[in-house]
């Protein structure tokens, strides 16, 4: 069956002109809520001299300091369980969720009835375009406990008319004996689950690409866009991958890729307005092709725990703003999280960076060992199916990724969630057993 280009044309092709509009109009009402229900923010407009009448547009919002994940987790702290940035009356609350808490104590993100809409709404039209459709029958393997991936995500992409198998974590050798039954065409889950299902099923004797699978769905995990890791896994699944971007903070997912495969389209123009800065200061950088920066998000239409000018960590390159597709979202890539970088004498590494030297090697499973800090090479770096070939490997990430490693062939563990790529032993984490 031939089925629609978009899941909303008439917000996905919008003019810039129009999207601007509808930013202001939006951002004026939102900023003007917190002030007035929120004494977090009206502390935080009122130490920067700044009256709610006042933000009008992008430039005006700049005025506004940021939002930072540290401030919010003390806000909670001081008066739980939502803390004074909430907008709303706990009554009015339907749902809540909690952040993956890797950079600490997870926040506890509550949720309206509109709240709901808004997240399936704007996660059903990046599913859409990330290709999944209403004859799908798909596998939701993302966990189910707590996080906005779980059944947020679940319900965006039930928006778009696919038939949803509640899968979850820890049900990899059932979801095989009971494949013939779902006939299963897409996947929704962490770019490692693939992988890992995949080698479950050829424990049993199964060839991946004999069952059928049409689509893979990840998120979650930076490495979807990577041709190494996109080829590694279509080739094992014979099927499609795309990837899709959002965080627990703002909404479970607001980005995808299109049939283009050519970076990731902002889909929620009406729900969250996105900055770009400088991470070292802050200072603005424009969204225009070429562009890198942070990512910074205000909520447009969030009523339970909006944010304002929240630091997202996430580091991204800005890919285009037109696409043979129609959408007008912009297309970015996202190079990793600022938490995850470290730098080796001026050198700073992404754990990505590794995955696709790895992959375009064969190599899935790795760790980076930071035992010391600043971190001085040699770096140690774990590699499981190294095969001899060490020496190779070192040299080979001293002249593409310009630090000095040790390879060390290990066994890691296998996981159905996010694989663990990097181990600050220095700050207290154990090593990979």
């Amino acid at each position: 069956m031939e089925w629609a280009a978009y899941f909303d044309e008439r917000t996905e092709t919008m003019p810039p002109a129009w999207t601007r509009r509808l930013e202001e109009e939006l951002l004026a009402e939102q900023v003007a809520r917190c002030y007035e229900r929120a004494p977090f923010y009206r502390r935080k407009l009122g130490e920067a001299g700044v009256r709610p009448e006042h933000v009008l547009n992008v430039e005006d919002l700049r005025r506004i300091p940021f939002t930072t994940k540290q401030e919010l987790r003390a806000s909670q702290e001081a008066e739980p369980p939502l803390g004074d940035f909430a907008c709303v009356d706990p009554v009015e609350v339907v749902r809540v969720h909690l952040t993956s808490g890797t950079t600490g104590k997870p926040l506890v993100l509550g949720y309206t009835a509109e709240d709901l809409r808004t997240s399936s709404r704007i996660g059903a039209r990046a599913f859409w375009a990330a290709g999944a459709r209403p004859d799908d029958t798909l596998l939701h393997c993302l966990s189910y406990s707590f996080y906005t991936g779980g059944l947020a995500d679940h319900g965006a992409l039930e928006e778009t008319g696919a038939t949803m198998v509640p899968v979850g974590l820890g049900q990899s050798r059932r979801v095989l004996e009971l494949w013939d039954d779902l006939r299963p065409t897409a996947i929704f889950s962490t770019l490692t689950y693939p992988l890992y299902l995949a080698e479950t099923a050829q424990e049993e004797g199964i060839d991946p690409r004999t069952l059928g699978l049409r689509k893979l769905i990840v998120a979650g995990e930076p490495g979807g866009q990577l041709a190494a890791t996109r080829r590694r896994l279509e080739e094992l699944w014979g099927a499609t991958l795309s990837d899709t971007y959002g965080l627990s903070d703002v909404w479970g997912t607001l980005a995808a890729e299109c049939d283009e495969r050519d970076g990731l389209h902002f889909s929620g123009p009406d729900g969250v307005l996105v900055e770009l800065v400088d991470p070292e200061t802050g200072d603005p950088v424009e969204i225009e092709p070429g562009a890198g920066g942070e990512l910074v998000f205000t909520h447009l239409a969030r009523e339970a725990t909006p944010v304002l000018r929240f630091r997202s960590r996430d580091l991204a390159e800005i890919l285009g703003v037109e696409c043979p597709c129609g959408r007008t979202g912009f297309r970015f890539r996202v190079a990793g999280r600022s938490d995850d970088m470290f730098r080796v004498r001026g050198v700073n590494v992404f754990p990505s960076s590794l995955e696709e030297l790895l992959r375009e090697r064969g190599l899935d499973r790795f760790a980076i060992v930071l035992d010391r800090f600043p971190v001085e090479p040699p770096v140690e770096i774990l590699i499981e199916g190294v095969d001899g070939r060490e020496e190779e490997l070192t040299e080979v990430v001293k002249a593409r990724l310009g630090f000095t490693c040790v390879v060390k062939s290990a066994t890691l563990p296998r996981t159905e969630a996010k694989a663990k790529r990097l181990y600050r032993v220095y700050d207290g984490e154990e090593r990979p057993t």
